[in-house]
């Protein structure tokens, strides 16, 4: 009896422990499970006990940005000390800087990768733009991150590379968003150039799907007696570990299914004067369209194109053969490249990479609107009040069946001492079937000749 009460009282102490689990009032400190989709603007004073990375008053003050050709600086005020990280969307692990406990943080990348895109503005500048993700928690993704669009204008006069014409030792350069060798030159004001790469799709957007026609063009604005032409161009996933040529060293396509041969075109950049001249800018544009694609881990699309600046006009070389582009040093004047980006969608790779790739926390809103909703791949998730109320029901549920088990085992000790009382009131001369008299047994003893009786008992 003592043991039967010792394992009601453990029965009874365990429902009450688990049942007060499970049914306790969330911490205050804790994220709600539970959101409401109220406008930040118009929310009420957070209390001082929520926790401050699920703060609905998370919001940017002021955002600076300072860019050259080469080189693009973020610094984002805050109000508030900054314990997250500031990356550009899909380089998390490259383009990124960690807060530190102030109240701004600052991002630098180069212009040449990290998702950042260039558009020529309608007063000759270059406007750069790159998408960053404000992320709260240094290991978290949440509600609350932010992700924004930063722009910085690039003047003009900022654009304008200066050539040096040719006849002293070669140098190595590396100026801004363009990146050239040129040849020094005792002239003391070499001409100016600008050059840049533009890529977009048919409408002129930076935003593509994969198969979707779309256009990269070229352009520089050069004195007339410079020439150009288009070498190594090259797609990049913006980090430089993984790349596609496009054009060889010649200019000529690789595969012409992925990029095509570009086409040249030449028009006057400035009116007015009389009569050509040397010294007048004309604007050559190349461009090539072709069917957008992508890298399969990234989002967006870079591209790089080496332009080789010729004294006078380029050689020419026939792509169909093996002639190779032969440039004297006389007339090598500058190697600028160029770079861009686009932002390539694919909503089969993109649903591929969101079954495989458990880094990255997004969702299917995120991504065009023909993407369908993923099918349950058999993943189970629950609330925390409905995990503790499946383990106080497991609980429950072995809790009983200890208890059945010490049962039996009572029952069966019990049945062992009942077993030696009745065995010992049985009479030595019982002939039952439970316990036979020792001396009562029957014997069968065979008839004999004398005439007595077959069987017998004997004592």
């Amino acid at each position: 009896m003592k043991l039967r009460q010792i394992c009601l009282l453990v029965m009874f102490h365990q429902l009450l422990c688990h049942g007060s689990w499970a049914l306790r009032p969330p911490p205050s400190n804790s994220i709600p499970l539970e959101n409401t989709d109220e406008d930040h603007s118009t929310a009420s004073q957070p209390s001082a006990t929520i926790s401050p990375t699920f703060n609905p008053a998370n919001k940017i003050l002021s955002v600076e940005t300072n860019c050259t050709r080469d080189l693009f600086e973020i610094r984002i005020d805050l109000g508030k000390k900054f314990r997250g990280i500031l990356f550009a969307k899909d380089f998390v692990e490259e383009c990124r800087t960690r807060g530190n406990q102030a109240n701004h943080v600052t991002l630098r990348i180069p212009t040449s990768g990290c998702g950042v895109r260039s558009e020529m503005g309608a007063d000759g500048g270059l406007e750069l733009s790159v998408k960053v993700m404000l992320q709260m928690d240094g290991k978290l993704r949440q509600r609350s991150d932010i992700e924004k669009v930063v722009k910085c204008k690039l003047p003009a006069n900022m654009m304008m590379v200066d050539v040096m014409d040719s006849g002293d030792a070669k140098k190595s350069t590396r100026n801004g968003r363009m990146r050239f060798d040129s040849a020094t030159h005792a002239n003391p004001s070499p001409p100016r150039v600008r050059v840049w790469l533009e890529l977009g799709g048919s409408d002129g957007g930076g935003s593509v799907e994969v198969g979707e026609a779309t256009t990269l063009s070229v352009r520089a604005v050069v004195p007339r007696f410079i020439g150009i032409r288009v070498i190594d161009c090259a797609a990049l996933d913006g980090l430089g570990e993984t790349s596609q040529k496009l054009l060889d060293e010649r200019g000529c396509p690789i595969d012409e299914q992925v990029m095509p041969a570009l086409h040249a075109r030449y028009r006057p950049a400035e009116d007015g004067w009389s009569r050509p001249h040397d010294e007048d800018l004309i604007e050559q544009l190349f461009t090539a369209t072709f069917p957008a694609f992508k890298f399969p881990d990234r989002e967006r699309l870079h591209v790089s194109c080496g332009v080789q600046l010729c004294k006078g006009k380029c050689p020419q070389v026939n792509c169909q053969s093996g002639e190779i582009f032969y440039l004297s040093s006389d007339r090598q004047l500058a190697r600028i490249e160029v770079f861009n980006s686009l932002a390539v969608t694919a909503p089969q790779i993109e649903i591929d990479r969101l079954r495989s790739d458990r880094r990255y926390n997004m969702t299917v809103e995120e991504y065009s609107p023909k993407v369908t909703t993923l099918r349950s791949d058999g993943t189970l998730c629950l609330s925390i009040s409905k995990l503790a109320i499946a383990f106080c029901i497991l609980g429950v549920i072995f809790l009983v069946a200890v208890i059945v088990a010490v049962c039996c085992l009572i029952r069966s000790r019990s049945r062992r001492n009942v077993e030696p009382l009745r065995a010992s009131s049985t009479s030595m001369f019982s002939a039952s079937t439970d316990s036979q008299s020792r001396f009562g047994s029957k014997l069968l003893i065979p008839y004999g000749a004398g005439g007595s009786l077959p069987y017998g008992r004997v004592y």
